[in-house]
């Protein structure tokens, strides 16, 4: 058996420490160490790699009853800024957050012709505007509707001109920044794993299926990695085969009656629970039919054992989800990390 690397044990006692910090707030190197299990000697040699890279600050000290007080750390919200933009054909919408995955600002821009141009344009103009006070790292994630593989969109509407071209390149060139240009199921799942990690309730895993009207797509976050597949085309399922020939998405687009509905999507949801088996699924998006979500619920029951079904929930706005996933991908640009998850959800 190989020994593990040492760039590998540092980047993972990075992420335990920032994790520590993400959940305490503020924290001395002692309750850090305590926290996380590491020694006090690598919990120091983390935050010295830390403040000097910008990412956390001193915030005072702890209280002593004799000798040095002990400095308290926090993660510094304005260690950087980032720039989520998910490109749509008719419109952009858009945030900026600070180092904490915070957003300070949000919006929608309708295209008028060129989406991916004026998705550049509109950063430019944001990071003009906020010339005086931002802070000197930043970078930018860009989510598309369709997969992403080496920088080319390989599927979805802008595939005739992006397929043989690099997306990251061209917004790199455009603005000088780090850019991650990301599929948008991917991003989208992304964020609701980190946001309910946030709030305390981590997912080993979970599967977000969103149907919006062009197709059905689907993430899939494991152990708080995006799984993308080899070629990037892991979760595009509307391309599933169906027995009649027709994919689900063709099946779904032309099924009115409600019990046909809730029996193609649920046995779709099943197809997933068979390859993944997540802890959670999440279906929605603005062309998921919410009326019949409890008939899906209920079908989705009846098709899987208990012991093996993961719970299932259905969400109505994926788009705050979805530009959380993006600001969250643009922070990993600035400070590279792994993701730890530490213990299985109850859900």
């Amino acid at each position: 058996m190989s020994a593990v690397r040492p760039e590998f044990m540092k980047r993972a006692n990075e992420a335990l420490v920032r994790s520590a910090l993400e959940n305490l707030g503020r924290a001395s190197k002692g309750a850090l160490a305590a926290d996380t299990g590491l020694s006090l000697t690598t919990v120091g040699q983390v935050l010295a790699q830390m403040s000097e890279n910008g990412e956390i600050r001193l915030s005072g000290y702890a209280d002593s009853s004799g000798g040095r007080k002990a400095g308290v750390y926090e993660l510094d919200p304005e260690a950087c800024a980032v720039y989520a933009v998910a490109v749509e054909r008719d419109r952009l919408d858009w945030a900026v957050a600070n180092a904490l995955g915070t957003v300070t600002a949000d919006g929608t821009r309708l295209v008028r012709e060129d989406p991916m141009a004026e998705a550049a344009a509109l950063i430019e103009g944001l990071r003009r505007d906020a010339l005086i006070e931002r802070p000197p790292r930043a970078a930018v994630a860009v989510g598309v509707p369709g997969a992403v593989l080496d920088g080319r969109i390989i599927t979805g509407f802008l595939r005739d001109e992006w397929e043989d071209r690099d997306a990251a390149s061209y917004f790199i060139s455009r603005l000088g920044l780090p850019v991650v240009v990301e599929n948008d199921m991917n991003a989208t799942a992304l964020g609701f794993s980190r946001r309910t990690a946030k709030e305390g309730r981590e997912l080993e895993s979970l599967a977000y299926i969103v149907t919006n009207g062009r197709c059905t797509g689907s993430g899939y976050v494991c152990g708080g990695q995006v799984v993308r597949g080899a070629a990037r085309f892991a979760g595009e399922l509307g391309f599933l085969p169906q027995a009649s020939g027709r994919t689900f998405d063709e099946e779904l687009a032309e099924t009115e009656n409600a019990a046909g509905y809730a029996r193609l999507y649920a046995a779709a949801l099943e197809t997933v629970n068979c390859v993944v088996n997540p802890a959670l699924i999440v279906a929605g998006g603005t062309a998921f039919r919410f009326e019949l979500s409890d008939a899906v619920g209920a079908e989705f029951a009846a098709r899987i054992d208990p012991s093996i079904r993961p719970a299932l929930v259905f969400e109505k706005d994926t788009r705050p989800d979805y530009l959380y996933g993006l600001c969250g991908l643009a922070i990993d640009e600035v400070f590279p990390a792994y993701r730890i998850i530490e213990k299985r959800s109850s859900l």
